[in-house]
């Protein structure tokens, strides 16, 4: 894993939809898990659920105006999320303009990122803010708990944009490098790690992406319960072993109770970290876990989402 510098990825976003009209603002405060109230200039993450209250999808909401939107999401996919939305516009003044296939996208990461970018785009955002500049925008991004940040433009654009940053100090990484870091870092991807037969609470996402004041929005009432009973059943943890990542879907075990599986891997030389969902009942994190219940508990327990 490349660490210590400031890193470069580009990649192709899963969704860029803008959505446009009189009743923009209310439809997707309606709809959206977060509170989007917020000021022009704001980009704000958060989940798409369903009526039980299980994850559809997420994203940033960037508002650009009082009532235009931009919905940003790296891994979510637009067919997706469009539907979602769509079968929920009965009378609403709403336009839904899919761009998806318009745009690129470029992660950034490292110490010191967010000054490299002042350097060259002349700002950077604050915490849940976007910035527009030479025909990007720049948000705060979710692949890693250091600093972090996502630019999305015009495929044009970014590539010269990804072409000055590497010209100077920055360092280009592969999926496989930006995979390690993510899920180091406890982050889980929806739909990979984190989906429709999931919760929110499950993924570690109660704090980040759950807004408990904002009143009514699709799976609310599910979030309040689950807010009221304290704890999930379940959870998202990082898992490391020996070896190559386990071929998925990948049971797991500790002695001869199953105890989960694994949702995503990456390789780290001759180890492997993983995400794993977690039965959280009677799980004894020292005792570690294995791929089989008939071998020891050989894979590490680490931290949760």
């Amino acid at each position: 894993m490349i660490s210590g510098q400031k890193k470069i990825h580009e990649y192709s976003p899963m969704t860029q939809i803008r959505v446009t009209g009189e009743d923009a603002f209310t439809f997707l405060q309606g709809q959206f898990t977060n509170e989007l109230r917020q000021p022009t200039g704001s980009a704000i993450y958060g989940l798409w659920l369903n009526h039980k209250g299980k994850v559809v999808a997420d994203s940033h909401v960037l508002r650009l105006a009082e009532n235009e939107f931009i919905l940003a999401s790296a891994t979510s996919p637009s067919a997706v999320i469009r539907p979602r939305l769509e079968a929920y516009i009965i009378a609403d003044d709403v336009t839904l303009r899919d761009e998806t296939a318009t745009v690129r996208g470029l992660a950034l990461s490292g110490l010191g990122c967010g000054e490299a970018i002042k350097h060259v785009l002349g700002e950077a955002p604050g915490a849940s803010r976007f910035v527009r500049s030479a025909g990007v925008m720049i948000f705060p991004g979710r692949r890693s708990r250091a600093e972090n940040y996502e630019i999305i433009g015009a495929g044009k654009i970014i590539t010269e944009l990804r072409n000055r940053l590497l010209a100077q100090d920055w360092v280009e990484a592969g999926v496989a490098a930006m995979e390690l870091a993510r899920i180091s870092a406890g982050r889980p991807s929806i739909p990979e790690d984190l989906g429709p037969g999931d919760l929110p609470n499950e993924g570690g996402l109660e704090e980040s992406a759950i807004s408990y004041t904002k009143g009514c929005y699709l799976g609310q009432e599910v979030m309040a319960r689950l807010r009221n009973m304290g704890k999930v059943r379940r959870r998202l943890h990082v898992v490391r072993g020996d070896g190559v990542p386990p071929r998925r879907p990948a049971l797991l075990y500790q002695g001869e109770r199953k105890a989960g599986e694994i949702r995503s891997s990456a390789s780290n030389g001759d180890e492997f970290v993983a995400l794993a969902m977690l039965s959280l009942i009677n799980l004894d994190q020292g005792t570690g876990l294995s791929l089989s219940p008939k071998e020891p508990p050989g894979l590490k327990i680490g931290l949760h989402g």
